[in-house]
């Protein structure tokens, strides 16, 4: 009976997660391909593309593909804002696809940014895009409760940021690595790793040194863990403080 050696047995595991991974990413385009020919219901069609959507973020982990994971995590951020499927979102839902298989049959030898690729996808939109100022600028809030993360989201959505949210903050510190985005909000209690841990390791290292961040907190200023933040780090209060601090964070760092 042959060993495989631990190389080949990581090369083996990469490979049937891969595969896994391309075979969620054809269900994917099969149900976009369903919807254009009406062979399925658009609110079918929105279940399954969810649970597409969903499995693939989890097949991914496995695989060590930069950039592989934010995308999957703006596609599920996506679809969690439709209510009816349109033909616009159709034709974005497209774009994701095709960015999970270029990703996924990449060329190792061709240099991609990954950061800026990733902004180009489509975002989700709780608005009419008519009544408000288009900001190209991308936020990423790290929260751990949907519904909170909904009240500030919504308050940068209606100025219009482009606004993703992450509850895990491990997941968030991928993600912010591949994308780079101009603000990071993060809450000062999160599992396992805490608001004020991930400020400073966002701060510590060169990959993200130069991106803006702010904890949001109710802790009063005074504080002793207040104290342990990165001095580039801006604080935002919750409650009646938040508007404030908010507008003065998007000032200091000239995010409008």
């Amino acid at each position: 009976m042959t060993v495989l050696s631990e190389e080949a047995l990581e090369n083996l595991y990469e490979s049937e997660a891969l595969d896994e991974a391309r075979e969620v990413a054809g269900s994917l385009e099969l149900r976009l391909q369903q919807m254009i020919s009406c062979d399925i219901s658009k609110e079918k069609a929105k279940t399954l593309l969810m649970q597409d959507s969903t499995n693939l973020r989890l097949k991914v982990k496995a695989v060590n593909l930069p950039g592989l994971s934010a995308i999957c995590q703006r596609l599920d951020d996506y679809l969690c804002h439709i209510d009816i499927i349109t033909t616009q979102n159709i034709l974005d839902l497209q774009l994701f696809s095709d960015s999970i298989t270029k990703s996924l049959d990449g060329n190792d030898d061709e240099t991609v940014d990954i950061a800026e690729e990733i902004r180009t996808l489509p975002h989700h939109a709780t608005f009419d895009v008519a009544d408000i100022k288009t900001i190209h600028k991308d936020v990423t809030l790290v929260l751990p409760k949907k519904i909170a993360a909904r009240v500030v989201e919504r308050e940068l959505v209606e100025c219009g940021y482009r606004v993703t949210t992450v509850l895990d903050s491990l997941q968030a510190f991928e993600i912010i690595l591949d994308t780079k985005p101009d603000l990071v909000i993060c809450s000062a209690m999160l599992p396992r790793l805490s608001g004020i841990d991930l400020l400073c390791a966002l701060h510590a290292m060169p990959a993200t040194v130069n991106v803006h961040t702010a904890l949001l907190t109710s802790l009063p200023l005074n504080h002793p863990d207040l104290g342990k933040l990165p001095p580039a780090a801006s604080i935002i209060r919750r409650g009646e403080e938040f508007g404030a601090d908010l507008a003065n964070v998007l000032e200091r760092f000239n995010i409008t």
